[in-house]
């Protein structure tokens, strides 16, 4: 079950039309929800996006389980991105899936070069409060990410995202990997998914990048199992 939080930081207020008015302090911006955003919201907290999707389902038979679907994942995103809700329980620094740091696809020189400025550039954003970490990543890719990247040029940056970070004194995890893949694929000119998801039984968290759709992992690596439920993709 994926678990969302209102951060202390957001103070909520309700409506009698069942809307919901949000001041994130940390920002002085002020968001609303109507009722349906509201309700939608609520179930997400409760259960996570899965059984807010079946709720609603079952609340709204004449909607497509596909479309309720796209709702639901639009307005988690929108919310995470706005700093009004975060994952609760989610890995940060050095928590996260492990990752096998040696890599095996052959790297070229410019993508290590550039890696080398993407890891501690993706260190110092997670230490930052998530909903920056989201807006930091959002910026480097509107600001230097013309195109879309190939699974060839995605698969380059995670190799060489594996490759700088074995020298990183600290534990590199999926969190820290990923991040740092898909700021170097964005500083090299080419846009890809950074993916957060989870899994239950037993709950774990994952991140990882995609490309055209389609996690992308090292041919010698696993692949990211089924079971992990994509929650945010930036």
């Amino acid at each position: 079950m994926t678990h969302f939080v209102v951060p202390d930081s957001v103070h909520t207020t309700s409506e009698d039309d069942g809307g919901l008015v949000l001041l994130n302090v940390a920002t002085g911006q002020w968001h609303k929800l109507n009722r349906t955003g509201n309700e939608l919201c609520s179930e997400i907290c409760a259960g996570g996006l899965d059984v807010a999707v079946e709720v609603f389902t079952s609340r709204y038979p004449r909607e497509s389980p596909e479309g309720i679907r796209v709702h639901a994942e639009e307005l988690l995103s929108a919310l995470v991105e706005r700093g009004l809700l975060e994952p609760g329980g989610l890995a940060r620094g050095s928590g996260g899936v492990p990752i096998a740091l040696a890599p095996r696809t052959p790297v070229a020189l410019r993508p290590l070069l550039v890696a080398a400025v993407a890891l501690p550039l993706a260190l110092v954003l997670l230490r930052l409060p998530f909903r920056v970490t989201v807006k930091g990543f959002k910026l480097v890719k509107r600001g230097r990410a013309r195109r879309t990247a190939t699974r060839t040029e995605a698969l380059q940056a995670l190799a060489a995202a594996k490759r700088v970070s074995r020298f990183h004194l600290g534990r590199v995890a999926c969190l820290e990997l990923s991040l740092t893949a898909a700021l170097t694929a964005a500083l090299r000119g080419g846009s890809v998914q950074w993916c957060l998801g989870v899994a239950s039984d037993p709950q774990s968290f994952h991140a990882w990048i995609e490309a055209d759709g389609e996690p992308v992992t090292d041919p010698y690596d696993d692949p990211i199992p089924l079971t992990y439920q994509r929650v945010l993709a930036v």
